[in-house]
């Protein structure tokens, strides 16, 4: 598993690095090996007691006031759609040799 992790030389020659996707996973080390050594442990250690789920929830309807959001509204649209793949792969081709 991978883990994109922030490193960062501290002002006083320490280094300190962090997983942003764990907020409380942060580390420090005399050099930059130490810290993501010290990193990739406590990302290990915090892991063995995790579980990653998905959970159901309920979005409010709203009053018919209140502002849509228009990526809510259109999200999953093309889900059916038997073209948009083929279409896809000729922009991602076109924009290939653009560059």
């Amino acid at each position: 598993m991978r883990y994109t992790v922030i490193l960062r030389e501290h002002p006083v020659g320490r280094y300190i690095a962090m997983a942003p996707a764990m907020p409380d996973c942060r580390v420090e080390g005399k050099t930059r090996q130490e810290a993501l050594e010290r990193l990739r442990l406590t990302l290990e250690e915090w892991l063995k007691g995790t579980e990653v789920i998905s959970v159901e929830i309920s979005v409010p309807q709203g009053d018919r006031n209140a502002k849509r959001n228009p990526w809510l509204d259109t999200a999953g649209v093309f889900v059916d759609d038997a073209t948009l793949e083929p279409m896809l792969q000729k922009i991602y081709a076109e924009r290939a040799t653009e560059g």
